[in-house]
């Protein structure tokens, strides 16, 4: 058996076994039919993926897909089982919830059906924009040297990013190229010895990863800790995904070794994550010293944890908003549904034309907001971005419940558009799915076989391809990223992969990409 096979088959299987589990938890019928619609969601994504060649010929687009269906359907039917807890646990319409998000699914996967036929292109074929996009370098593959530079650059831009203002914009900007050491590993299995040092970088990666550590602590936050580790992780699973090497014992034995690590490191982390939150109320209060003390003793004291956990549970039950799905708060962070199911509660209540007029008006001065202030000013446009210090989330609400604003409540692109839109939102969203996976597979390149291999660049963006590539928080958020960020983030990287690859080569870098089916040797 081919380790794509076997990846497959392990997911079909707990996807289907997941089921009965769910009815034996809670044999009601509300629990019952959202259990089937996410089986039936979820089987469609997956024998699409393994049926057809997507994931070879348009890899980032199509775990895009993959991930969307993960972060809002199975991902929910799988750790809920886990659990032993209810998939409609905490949700106020499952069967609206799940119903929605499967047909939203479904429009991208026919969307990404039409897309993958119309952008077919000839073996040897050379298109402007991508040649252009070679030209700056953006698909060579970085050398060990290179990659730390970007990362120390990252890490360090990442001390700012939390700053509410200029600052912290520019720096959180460049945040993303923190994670650039982790992907040595993946490069060293790739090209091999010849690459740089094993040994030494393997020893210098835990150490990058200890300071990573404690500047998350420092600064209260999560992602700078875990989402190296996440991008490397998801990575293999694309590479896995794509190969058609055979499964060996050797190999079974290490991914057996590997789901026992992380099962015994899955506890202590969720109770770090977890004083990580109950210590958050001191953010910005205290140094980062003195916050780092104040993490490590909230995770000395047991009753804390059980404390914040108990809140958690009690706001869940009779608190006027809750975000309280699952309890595992590393493993909430992959799963959405809650947030969906939120947004489409209040979404359903804003049934009169002076609520979605005010929802229109939010939305498109959230769009200007996107602009820099000097260009607002400038073009005469009369939008205050500290009047909108909040999210879609807060907003939706605000309009339905009358809620506070400034919780940056975290919202639903497809509650916003199905009351703008109404039943053309799906068609609507089909056209944004297009642009976003044109420019997603922009980071990868396929040789005259139609076989893609993926840049640095689309490596180190992957977590947020899969986790919300194409389910964000609200439309303007979608907007950005198609019409700023994403080119944003294009320039950002070429420069500064220029600036340390002069630094840290002399001599020439090879050409050439990283290929995600090289992971197919050994």
């Amino acid at each position: 058996m081919t380790i794509r096979r076997c990846i497959f088959l392990l997911l079909i299987v707990l996807t289907v076994v997941a089921v009965p589990l769910q009815i034996a938890i809670q044999p009601t019928m509300v629990n019952s039919l959202a259990a089937c619609i996410v089986l039936v969601s979820s089987l469609v994504t997956l024998l699409y993926l393994f049926w057809g060649n997507a994931l070879v010929t348009h890899p980032l687009s199509s775990f895009a897909v993959l991930g969307f269906c993960f972060s809002s359907q199975l991902g929910a039917l799988l750790v809920q089982t886990g659990a032993w807890t209810a998939i409609s646990s905490s949700l106020y319409d499952p069967l609206y919830t799940f119903g929605t998000l499967a047909l939203y699914q479904t429009v991208a996967l026919l969307t990404h059906v039409a897309y993958r036929f119309f952008s077919r292109n000839k073996p040897g074929d050379t298109q402007l924009l991508r040649g252009f996009l070679g030209w700056t370098g953006l698909y060579l593959r970085p050398s060990a040297g290179t990659l730390w530079i970007m990362g120390c650059i990252g890490l360090f831009t990442f001390s700012f990013a939390h700053l509410q203002n200029v600052v912290g914009k520019i720096a959180m900007g460049f945040s993303f190229l923190a994670w650039a050491p982790f992907l040595i590993p993946f490069f060293l299995r790739e090209v091999g010895d010849s690459y740089c040092n094993a040994r030494l970088s393997r020893t210098l990666l835990i150490a990058y990863l200890i300071v990573a550590c404690l500047l998350g602590l420092a600064l209260n936050t999560r992602a700078v800790m875990f989402q190296g580790v996440a991008t490397i992780g998801l990575l293999y699973l694309l590479a896995g995904m794509r190969s058609h090497a055979l499964v060996t014992w050797r190999a079974i034995a290490k991914i057996v070794t590997l789901a026992l690590v992380l099962v015994a490191i899955s506890i202590p982390a969720s109770y770090l994550a977890t004083a990580m939150v109950v210590a958050r109320q001191w953010r910005g209060k205290v140094s980062a010293y003195e916050m780092v003390q104040t993490t490590l003793f909230v995770l000395t004291k047991p009753n804390l944890i059980a404390a914040s956990r108990a809140q958690a549970a009690s706001n869940a039950r009779f608190g006027a908003y809750d975000e309280h799905y699952i309890d595992n708060p590393l493993l909430n962070r992959l799963v959405g549904t809650k947030y969906q199911d939120n947004s489409f509660h209040f979404g359903k209540s804003l049934t009169t034309e002076d609520a979605r007029e005010r929802l229109r008006e939010m939305s498109i001065k959230f769009a200007w907001a996107g602009l820099p202030t000097p260009v607002l000013q400038r073009l005469g446009i009369p939008v205050d971005k500290d009047d909108i210090a909040f999210s879609m989330g807060d907003y939706m609400a605000y309009l339905s419940r009358g809620l506070p604003l400034g919780g940056h409540k975290i919202g639903s692109m497809f509650a916003q558009g199905i009351v703008l839109f109404g039943p053309l939102f799906p068609f609507v969203y089909a056209l944004m799915c297009l642009a976003i996976f044109f420019m997603f597979d922009l980071l990868s390149t396929r040789n005259a076989a139609g076989v893609a291999s993926v840049g640095a660049l689309g490596m180190l963006q992957i977590w947020n391809f899969t986790m919300m590539g194409i389910s964000y928080e609200s439309l303007h958020t979608a907007f950005f990223i198609i019409t700023r960020f994403f080119g944003q983030t294009i320039l950002l990287y070429v420069l500064v992969f220029a600036v340390a690859r002069m630094i840290a080569d002399r001599r020439p870098v090879a050409t050439g990409v990283s290929s995600l089916p090289t992971l197919q040797r050994g």
